[in-house]
């Protein structure tokens, strides 16, 4: 075959066709690269230089974009609505391209233009809930309640970790908790409780007992923590009657009957509640708490303190708060069990008025050593304006060199009942 043959050419087109595009291949690696060295870097002076190799990528535009819109110091709206222009031009697929766009239009007070650029976003991305958020909250900053909350409703249906900002921003714009619950929340315990969490750090009384119901008729047994932050709100602004309700609803418990006891739990039954009108315990150095089901006056369980000997403890830090009638006898009484508890100064039941120790503090008698089950009791009466006491395990600090406390307590079987009360079930104990 001669050296001018057709095959001969073909090959050396082809090798030329092969070296053309390992060069333009070359080059248009070598110029990404260059490019994206430009993006990476913290001067923002090579992001331009990188949008001028690089023209049709939309990301270099929007980073661009970002910088002149977020940076304090080089701020500059015009700038950064064009380079958002540019880079939904050039990728008219993305939302978050518009949905920033539209942040800088209103910031530059171009609100139709902005509220366009939200519909766009959304029409991308219709079911996303970063842009239903930053659309209703735009929608709320003009003023236009009934398209905001919709907006906002929306969004927290597809991402609940919205809810507490929602209901933040809902209640500052227009603190009326039935359009909150009506057109924003949805109807889920997660919703009310979050709801109720803000209202109630907010000490909007009125409206928290509303989203309380709504939480109560949705679950009938929600977190008894929830029902124990409103009691202890309902008490703090001294509405006993509406707290006696709310943990009656949550916990079926009434304390404000006419022959059962004012104190919750009293043997210890269930875990602590930890507020409201429930036992609490706060933890000290040198004792710790627990519950026992192997020593137990009755019942499942008894609680029980173990105290390391390590310190000369002022312990007042299992206690519970209790409703009570005005101008009333009570009877109370508890069963305490100690095991080589050391020093003169043992334990005792406190019945006191939280408010002014000085109307009512009754200490029974100090339990020291070890002693078995035991029935601790008093009669106290209540004043004309009493409506919650406090009833705590105390031991005083000992006046004496060996001080330091050790051994353990068992406590059950608590109770305050009307004196006529107890005075009847005595009498039929008797019969």
């Amino acid at each position: 075959m001669s050296a001018g043959s057709p095959n001969s050419a073909s090959k050396w087109v082809a090798a030329f066709l092969a070296i053309i595009a390992a060069m333009w291949l070359m080059y248009a690696g070598g110029k990404h690269e260059l490019a994206s060295h430009y993006t990476l870097s913290s001067n923002s002076a090579n992001w331009e230089r990188a949008t001028r190799i690089e023209p049709d990528n939309p990301e270099l535009w929007y980073r661009l974009a970002r910088f002149r819109h977020l940076d304090f110091d080089k701020f500059d709206i015009p700038s950064a609505i064009a380079y958002y222009r540019r880079a939904a031009q050039l990728n008219p697929r993305s939302p978050y391209y518009k949905l920033d766009l539209a942040d800088a239009l209103e910031i530059s007070g171009d609100e139709n233009e902005a509220e366009a650029s939200f519909r766009a976003a959304q029409a991308a991305y219709p079911i996303s809930p970063e842009i239903s958020w930053k659309y209703g909250n735009f929608l709320l900053r003009q003023n236009r309640e009934p398209e905001a909350f919709a907006e906002i409703h929306r969004a927290i249906l597809t991402d609940p970790s919205l809810i507490s900002l929602a209901v933040s921003r809902v209640w500052h714009s227009d603190p009326d908790v039935r359009l909150l619950i009506d057109q924003v929340l949805p109807a889920t315990p997660a919703a009310y409780q979050q709801a109720l969490g803000f209202l109630t750090d907010a000490g909007e009384t009125g409206a928290a007992i509303q989203v309380w119901d709504r939480l109560i008729a949705t679950d009938p047994h929600p977190d008894i923590k929830w029902a124990a932050v409103l009691t202890d709100l309902l008490v703090k602004q001294e509405k006993f009657d509406e707290s006696a309700t709310v943990w009656r609803q949550a916990t079926g418990f009434a304390p404000d009957s006419e022959k059962d006891s004012r104190i919750y739990d009293g043997g210890f039954e269930k875990d602590l509640c930890g507020g409201g009108l429930g036992w609490q315990q706060t933890t000290i150095q040198g004792a710790d708490f627990d519950f026992d089901t192997d020593e137990k006056h009755s019942g499942a369980r008894s609680a029980r303190l173990t105290f390391d000997g390590s310190l000369n403890l002022n312990y007042e830090n299992l206690f519970q708060y209790a409703l009570v009638s005005p101008n009333t006898r009570y009877h109370f009484q508890g069963y305490l069990r100690t095991d080589q508890i050391s020093t003169e100064s043992g334990l005792r039941f406190e019945i006191l008025d939280p408010q002014d120790p000085r109307r009512l503090d009754i200490l029974t008698s100090n339990t020291t050593g070890t002693q078995p089950w035991t029935l601790e009791q008093s009669d106290f009466a209540t004043g004309p304006s009493e409506r919650r006491i406090l009833v705590r395990i105390v031991r005083r600090p000992s006046q004496r060199l060996d001080n330091k406390l050790r051994g353990s307590a068992w406590i059950d079987d608590v109770a305050i009942v009307p004196a006529a009360a107890s005075k009847a079930g005595n009498r039929a104990a008797g019969s």
